[in-house]
């Protein structure tokens, strides 16, 4: 009958963990089979069987650095997706482009001019601004715009306009002062509130009239005898040819003028 030689148990132990340092768990099967012969552990031979010594040299004792990666191989939708993904083609370009740049207006009160009226002293003159563009394209196509620089090439000019703001009604005016283009002999109806806003689209207030537009054109400016200075901006279905209505804030002072015949000059476009 074979029989295993026989050890002390703690050179038995002391064998197993030296081996469990190498092999970890399987140590412990890999001592029970070891035959050692002396029972002192420091002359005793170290048996690892050959093909556990192997497995020690392939594995454990490789260098990290020596590991090799698994080579990735794609799917075929990855393919699909790598073959058919669009390439952009980026470009960008810099220009100047000039813009137009508005001339302030100033304006400035006057005696000048009749009450309500203006006129234009200086013109002005528009300035021109330069900017420095850069513009990205994408396969051709403009995708951005930055203006990366800009300055005054030239400076505006700035509108002059003297003006007279006084109440336009009841102003007694020199009519050597007005430039007049033409004059009538109207009929000239007092109205006030009726609720409604004017065929221009402003409140009706004292210096607006209703006119003819065929007789005297909306936004005209007027003269008119006994009123004073105004503007044509409503109309009416009874105003046709050569009637006026004449607009005042209060009813007493409408049945006052009530309806009578009066001088009506149209004014030059100052």
């Amino acid at each position: 009958m074979y029989s295993l030689p026989i050890m002390p148990f703690a050179d038995y132990w002391r064998q197993t963990r030296l081996l469990s340092s190498y092999l970890g768990g399987a140590a412990l099967l890999v001592a029970g089979t070891s035959v050692l012969a002396n029972s002192s552990l420091s002359e005793a031979p170290l048996n690892i069987p050959a093909s556990i010594s192997k497995v020690l040299t392939q594995t454990e004792f490789l260098p990290k650095s020596e590991a090799v990666a698994e080579p990735y191989f794609m799917s075929p939708l990855e393919q699909e997706n790598v073959q058919t993904a669009p390439v952009q083609n980026i470009t960008t370009d810099i220009h100047l482009e000039d813009v137009p740049v508005d001339a302030p207006t100033e304006f400035r009160e006057s005696n000048e001019v009749p009450p309500g009226m203006s006129r234009i002293l200086e013109e002005g003159q528009k300035g021109i601004e330069r900017r420095v563009i850069k513009t990205t394209f994408i396969n051709g196509e403009v995708s951005e715009e930055t203006v990366i620089n800009q300055f005054m090439l030239n400076a505006p000019k700035k509108r002059v306009v003297i003006r007279n703001t006084k109440p336009v009604s009841g102003e007694s005016l020199d009519l050597s002062k007005l430039e007049i283009s033409r004059s009538f002999v109207m009929e000239a109806t007092a109205y006030t509130y009726t609720g409604n806003r004017t065929a221009t689209g402003v409140p009706p207030r004292e210096g607006l009239i209703a006119v003819d537009p065929k007789v005297i054109p909306l936004g005209s400016k007027v003269y008119v005898e006994g009123y004073g200075y105004a503007v044509a901006a409503d109309t009416g279905g009874a105003i046709k040819g050569q009637k006026v209505d004449v607009f005042f804030s209060s009813l007493n002072r409408a049945l006052q003028w009530g309806r009578r015949p009066v001088q009506v000059y149209l004014l030059k476009n100052s």
